[in-house]
């Protein structure tokens, strides 16, 4: 795909988003139905990587679709669609970071390998492996300011841009490049410290 098929691509789809926009706004509510399936998985993407491993993820992103149908009726297409609603799923998945809301962990993190759905005990150790360092990861970023941490875990785990986040946050690039580097800076510090590498943590859970 060259790049103007790209643009024309995300024009077209941007453009079908204000139309189904307008259409709930005019009293349609199929139309969030069909934003929903447009965008429910990134949103559950975005949303996932914010909180972490958690067994209540889709009740964050209905929480999330609950506060868009709340406040469909005042967006006027100042920001794309998209990056209005990513703004929200953030505010909401913080939100459930901040109340501490990480039952799913318990069984997430079960150490019965029948649960694990593993059979060989070599297979067992290496996934609770992995997931102790998703775990430690999470526990590192629990650390961060919400404001570092929301941009660390949109940058790093989620794959957003700069210039995604900063529209994101409603924040300017520099400002993302700045709590970007200040969280860098402690997540790798925090983490060689528990003997954990960056790296490998980051791909356990992309």
């Amino acid at each position: 795909m060259t790049a103007l098929q790209g643009r024309d691509d995300r024009e077209g789809s941007d453009a079908l988003d204000q139309q189904l926009v307008q259409a709930f706004q005019r009293g349609n509510a199929n139309a969030l139905s069909d934003l929903y399936r447009r965008h429910g998985r990134r949103v559950e993407s975005v949303a996932r990587h914010v909180v972490g491993p958690t067994s209540e993820l889709e009740d964050i992103v209905q929480d999330t679709f609950i506060e868009v149908q709340r406040a469909l009726h005042k967006f006027r297409g100042e920001s794309r669609f998209t990056t209005w609603l990513h703004r929200i799923t953030v505010n909401v998945a913080l939100q459930h970071v901040r109340k501490g809301r990480r039952k799913g962990w318990l069984r997430w993190l079960s150490l019965d390998p029948s649960e694990l759905g593993m059979h060989g005990s070599t297979e067992t150790s290496g996934r609770l492996e992995a997931r102790d360092e998703c775990r430690q990861l999470y526990d590192i970023l629990g650390e961060l300011g919400e404001k570092k941490y929301a941009v660390f875990t949109l940058f790093e785990l989620e794959g957003m841009t700069l210039e995604e986040i900063a529209a994101t946050l409603d924040v300017s690039v520099n400002t993302v490049k700045s709590r970007l580097f200040h969280a860098r800076k402690e997540v790798f510090e925090a983490a060689r410290a528990r003997g954990v590498l960056p790296a490998h943590a980051l791909q356990v859970i992309k």
